[in-house]
């Protein structure tokens, strides 16, 4: 899996964000993020593989995280800390209610607008896991 994650890094060829995949999967799984790969392909498409410009990723925000009161999306000192957000904002919400897979619990919550938004993010975990999609 290794090879395949910096594989992926190797993509992302103008890359703005200074970390790599493999960095952001050892620290979802160090902040004991449920599912981390399938969070991962979430950072992954919701920063356009972390090269996005005037996008969440210039506010440290991986996931697109919104504030729909103050109509921006959240801001964090340093990536890291959006791992915290996703997890109060969006995984806390996962055990109050019994789902066989992430991604159904994704789609319940709304989490994206986009209607191909799951089959995106299982392409891109095929990816990770070193799989052809």
């Amino acid at each position: 899996m290794r090879k395949t994650i910096l594989s992926i890094a190797m993509l992302c060829s103008i890359q703005s964000f200074a970390q790599s995949p493999e960095s952001v999967l050892k620290e979802l799984k160090s902040n004991n993020v449920l599912f981390p790969k399938i969070v991962l392909a979430q950072s992954i498409l919701e920063t356009g593989w972390y090269t996005c410009n005037n996008c969440s990723l210039d506010a440290n925000n991986l996931f697109g995280l919104y504030n729909s009161k103050e109509m921006k999306y959240f801001s964090y000192k340093n990536w890291k800390e959006s791992i915290g957000g996703y997890k109060r904002g969006v995984q806390y919400k996962y055990h109050k209610k019994e789902y066989d897979d992430y991604y159904a619990f994704l789609t319940d919550i709304n989490y994206a607008s986009d209607p191909n938004y799951i089959s995106k993010l299982k392409t891109i975990v095929k990816i990770i896991e070193g799989e052809t999609p």
